[in-house]
């Protein structure tokens, strides 16, 4: 054992430092990192899906809607009418990425749409961020974006996108619990080093006269450092917009196909495909071939929704192997 090294202060660092990480990482911040890729999911929805999925949402809340279908038709623009208890509420779909920020004008515009029809209260809803200036001028308006549009729509998601969002964000969490517990070990082995640092510090100043002084030497000129070897110099990072480009023309190309009725990435190597009817492995091939376009797409998972009615379940297909 190292001189002056405290067993007993190191342990309790270790244990004390790791299980608050612990805590921390399983109950906060596994909830996150599922908040998050639920949200980017819902990012990655076209404006009908996503228009849609608010709806039922609402309407387990008391919220009836007015054709639906006729307002789809006038795009993410229109608001739609909503029934509560008699009264006339307005509701504004507002579809952008997770990490964009929904200014002022929005809320203005749906504001200004509750007044001119008397209508009892407006709803706003979006995956992006809703600016804190766009907050003051919300007044009686519902807002619901990030951790609050999450809360509002999980629930209607299917079960197993659900449950392939909460499997990814523990197995992150098992990731980060086991780095945590690496560094607590460190941080323990550093203070359990300090109470025989600060004794030999003691020891070192109460001889510090008694040493000689050391003669000067004249300093050996240094060489010069060696340049570094191309070969070993690491590989520039791959661009992440290149990706999300490719993830988006992945989604742009499935979501045409007349078989399909919506289609998200639900992980980062999952392809959620919604059917409108009963496929054979010839519309398989199809998204293979999309998916064949990209060599860091190509080998992702493909997840088959069988459509309402359905007596098929649930298939798990893989275009090409890593």
């Amino acid at each position: 054992m190292l001189a002056g090294f405290s067993p007993l202060i190191a342990t309790v660092v270790v244990v004390l430092s790791g299980a608050l990480a612990t805590a921390y990482l399983w109950l906060v911040r596994q909830r996150q990192a599922e908040t998050t890729a639920g949200i980017e999911a819902l990012a990655a929805m076209r404006w009908r899906e996503f228009t849609r999925l608010v709806i039922e949402a609402l309407h387990a809340r008391g919220f009836v809607a007015e054709s639906v279908e006729q307002t789809l038709e006038h795009g993410p623009q229109a608001e739609i009418r909503l029934l509560r208890e008699g009264r006339t509420w307005l509701l504004a779909c507002k579809q952008a990425g997770a990490k964009s920020r929904l200014g002022a004008a929005s809320v203005r515009e749906l504001s200004e749409a509750v007044r001119f029809n008397g209508a009892a209260g407006g709803i706003l809803a979006t995956p992006a961020r809703i600016e804190a200036d766009a907050r003051k001028l919300a007044g009686d308006l519902d807002l619901y974006d990030g951790t609050a549009l999450w809360a509002l729509v999980s629930q209607m998601l299917p079960s197993s996108l659900r449950e392939d969002l909460t499997a990814n964000a523990r197995k992150r969490s098992v990731r980060e619990v086991a780095m945590a517990w690496g560094g607590a070990l460190l941080l323990g082995l550093a203070v359990g080093l300090v109470p025989g640092m600060i004794k030999g510090g003691s020891e070192s100043e109460a001889v510090v006269d008694a040493a000689p002084a050391p003669t000067s030497s004249p300093a050996k000129p240094s060489s010069a450092a060696p340049a570094p070897d191309p070969a070993l110099t690491a590989a520039a990072p791959a661009d992440p917009n290149r990706e999300q480009f490719e993830r988006g023309e992945v989604i742009h190309a499935v979501s045409a196909l007349p078989w399909v009725e919506r289609v998200m990435w639900s992980t980062a190597s999952t392809l959620v495909i919604q059917q409108s009817e009963d496929v054979e492995q010839v519309h398989v091939d199809e998204v293979c071939a999309v998916l064949n376009r990209y060599d860091s797409l190509r080998a992702s998972r493909l997840q088959l929704q069988p459509p309402a009615g359905s007596q098929r379940t649930v298939r798990f297909l893989q275009c090409r192997s890593y």
